[in-house]
């Protein structure tokens, strides 16, 4: 090797170009490093952020979700203590809907525990000073006691009768079968 000037290179020469170039490249390394660490904490930051972002959603997408069950269900339940109401038995509601009878049971008393919820909120003088309530409707309001659930039956006449499976039949010309 010979410099510019033609002379031969010295071994201290080519030591200081030697560790010259090591430095440089080790400088090279750190920056590229650098960079690389740099890229990698953003891109956790973003991510991190992004599983917030995902967490929060998913949270008020069960929000939302469970408040539009909680309608459904209640609607559920309110249609089938119509149906209660109007005289079908409990295995009647939950052959018409194809449920089983306790589930059926447990949607009808559900209104009915909301309702004496509601009712117990009201002042009952409040209450008889509007006209007040027939004794069949609050005998629906208590939910476990079943001697007001069957008061809130209409009454059976000789031309109606259980059919064995709780469901009623009304006889067609004075007939049983």
């Amino acid at each position: 090797m010979t410099p510019s000037n033609g002379g031969p290179v010295s071994a201290r020469e080519r030591a200081r170009r030697a560790n010259a170039q090591r430095l440089s490249d080790a400088q090279l390394r750190l920056k590229n490093q650098e960079q690389d660490l740099i890229s990698y904490f953003d891109a956790t930051r973003d991510e991190q952020k992004i599983n917030d972002d995902v967490t929060s959603r998913i949270e008020r997408l069960r929000r939302d979700a469970e408040t539009k069950l909680d309608a459904t269900r209640e609607r559920r339940a309110r249609a089938l203590a119509e149906l209660k109401r109007r005289g079908e038995t409990y295995a009647s509601i939950a052959a018409l809907v194809d449920l089983s009878v306790p589930e059926a049971t447990r949607l009808v008393k559900s209104t009915m525990a909301a309702r004496a919820t509601v009712r117990s909120n009201v002042d009952p003088a409040a209450e008889n000073d509007a006209g007040g309530t027939s004794s069949t409707e609050e005998s629906v309001e208590s939910p476990g006691d079943s001697a007001s659930i069957t008061a809130a039956e209409p009454s059976r006449d000789e031309d109606s009768w259980a059919d064995g499976e709780g469901g009623r039949s009304i006889a067609v010309g004075g007939e049983r079968p």
